[in-house]
C-alpha cells in the first residue's frame, strides 16, 4: 500500500501528465495526491481518469492559488471527508491491510503570518488521540539549519510554530531516505537554495497500526517539489534477535554480585568469562529480575484491593502497604522509561521528564528505519530478496574479517591479556551506576 504526496505548481505545465504516468508506472500508488494544482473538479476528472484511477476529491483554488487533488483506487475506501482551503482530512479504510487511517494532506500558505494562522486553526482542530493519523505535504517551514542549503542562516525561531503543532498533536517526524531537500529555486551558483519543505509525520497509533511506514523522496523532474512516496507496509524481515545488554539491569540490587560471580572465574580470560555470562543472563533475566509487565498487573490489583478494603474500614497498616506498593509502580514505571530510551537510542536522564510513550514512539521510528530492503551488487543491480540480501550481507563482511596476507610473525592464540580481576570488574560496573 503507497500514497505519493507531490507538489506540482500547477497541473497544466509541460510534461506534467508524462511525469505523473512515469510515477505511477513506476511506484503503484494507491492514493495519489496533487498540490498546488491551480485546477479545478472538472480538470480533475479529466486527468483521474487518464491515470486510471477510480475515485477523487478537489479542494478548489483561491484565486488561481493552491488547490489539492486526491485520486485513490478501489483498493481504498474513502470513509470519511473535510476540506478547507489548505488541506483536507481523509479517513480512508485501506482494504488489503484491513485496518483504517485518518490521512491529513496540506499545503500551508507561504506568507508567514497567514501561515502563523494556519498552524493555530491546525493546533485547534486536532483529532482524537487515539486516531491513527498521518500528516503529508508541503509545509513551507524548515526546523534546523540541516535542512536548507544557502540563502540566509535558520533562524531559531523559525518553524517554532510547525514544532508547536507537532508537540500538541502528538506527531513525529519519521524521517526519509533519499535526498534530503525536497525543493530548490533551481537558481545558479551562490544563489542556489535547497530546502526540505516536504515532509511525513505520524501519531502513536499510526506507528501501531503500520509499523513498517517508510518515505522516500523521489527525484524532481517536473516540478521544483520532490514527490514523496510513503509505503505503508514493508516486508517484514525476521531472523534471531540479536543480544542486548540492558541498561536497566543495574538498577537491580542484586545485578553487580550476579555478574561478579557468573563472569567467572576471574583468572580466565575475557572471551570465557563473557560467554558464561550470555549463557546464564537470560534465565536470571527471567527469573530474578521479572517480566514488568506482570507486576505491574501484580501491583495494580493489590492497589485496588487495598483500596476496596480501606473503603470499608480504616487500616495503617494498608495505608503502608499502599504507599510501598505505588512507590514499587512508579519503580516499574522509570524502568519502562529506562528500557524503551534505550530502544530508541536516547539518554533516558536527559529526558527524565518524558513519558514512556515518547520513549516507544521514537524506538519504533528507529526500528522501522533500521531495515536493510534493498543493497546494490556486484553487477550494480538492485536485489530485494531477503535470501539474496542475507547471503550478500555474509559473504560481505566474511571477506572483511578473513585476512588473505598476514605478515610478520603474529600469535593470536596468546590471550594472556584479556584477564579482568574481582576488582576490575566492579570497578567496571561501577561507572554506570
Amino acid at each position: 500500500m503507497k500514497l505519493c504526496i507531490w507538489n506540482v505548481r500547477g497541473e497544466n505545465k509541460n510534461l506534467f501528465m508524462d511525469n505523473a504516468k512515469d510515477i505511477i508506472s513506476n511506484q503503484h500508488p494507491e492514493i495519489f495526491i496533487f498540490l498546488e494544482t491551480k485546477a479545478d473538479g472538472s480538470r480533475a476528472r479529466e486527468v483521474m481518469m487518464e491515470l486510471h484511477f477510480h475515485d477523487y476529491r478537489v479542494v478548489r483554488p483561491v484565486n488561481t492559488r493552491g488547490g489539492i487533488w486526491v485520486f485513490w483506487r478501489n483498493t481504498v475506501d474513502l470513509v470519511l471527508f473535510d476540506a478547507e482551503s489548505h488541506h483536507f482530512h481523509a479517513l480512508f479504510h485501506f482494504k488489503n491491510l484491513g485496518k483504517e487511517g485518518l490521512v491529513t494532506a496540506m499545503h500551508a500558505p507561504s506568507n508567514p503570518a497567514r501561515r502563523s494562522q494556519f498552524w493555530d486553526h491546525m493546533r485547534s482542530d486536532l483529532p482524537p488521540s487515539n486516531s491513527p493519523w498521518l500528516v503529508v505535504g508541503d509545509m513551507n517551514e524548515v526546523i534546523s539549519q540541516s535542512e536548507k542549503m544557502g540563502g540566509r542562516p535558520v533562524r531559531g525561531s523559525q518553524g517554532r510554530n510547525l514544532i508547536n503543532f507537532m508537540d500538541d498533536a502528538g506527531l513525529v517526524d519519521i524521517g526519509y531516505n533519499g535526498c534530503k531537500y525536497t525543493w530548490t529555486n533551481a537558481r545558479d551558483g551562490m544563489e542556489l537554495i535547497q530546502e526540505r519543505l516536504n515532509r511525513v509525520l505520524a501519531n502513536s497509533p499510526w506507528l501501531d497500526n503500520f509499523p513498517h511506514t517508510k518515505v522516500h523522496h523521489l527525484p524532481r523532474i517536473h516540478s521544483d517539489h520532490s514527490p514523496i512516496l510513503v509505503s505503508l507496509d514493508n516486508c517484514v524481515v525476521n531472523g534471531p534477535f540479536p543480544f542486548r545488554c540492558k541498561e536497566v539491569w543495574l538498577s537491580h540490587p542484586k545485578f553487580s554480585d550476579y555478574f561478579v560471580q557468573n563472569w567467572k572465574p576471574p583468572n580466565n580470560d575475557f572471551l570465557n568469562g563473557r560467554n558464561c555470562f550470555l549463557n546464564t543472563i537470560c534465565n536470571w533475566n527471567h527469573n530474578i529480575f521479572g517480566n514488568l509487565k506482570k507486576q505491574k498487573r501484580i501491583i495494580i490489583a493489590r492497589i485496588e484491593g487495598i483500596q476496596i478494603a480501606l473503603s470499608n474500614k480504616y487500616s495503617r497498616f494498608l495505608i503502608n502497604l499502599e504507599a510501598d506498593l505505588l512507590a514499587n509502580l512508579n519503580d516499574i514505571y522509570k524502568k519502562e522509561r529506562i528500557i524503551w530510551a534505550q530502544k530508541a537510542g536516547i539518554n533516558w536522564r536527559r529526558y527524565a521528564d518524558y513519558n514512556t510513550k515518547y520513549f516507544h514512539t521514537i524506538a519504533k521510528i528507529k526500528k522501522s528505519k533500521g531495515k536493510i530492503l534493498t543493497l546494490k551488487n556486484d553487477q550494480n543491480e538492485w536485489v530485494t530478496d531477503q535470501l539474496l540480501l542475507k547471503n550478500m550481507a555474509s559473504s560481505y563482511f566474511q571477506c572483511l574479517f578473513t585476512s588473505q596476507h598476514v605478515h610478520g610473525n603474529v600469535n593470536f592464540t596468546n590471550k594472556s591479556n584479556l584477564k579482568l580481576t574481582e576488582e576490575e570488574i566492579r570497578d567496571l560496573l561501577s561507572w554506570f551506576q
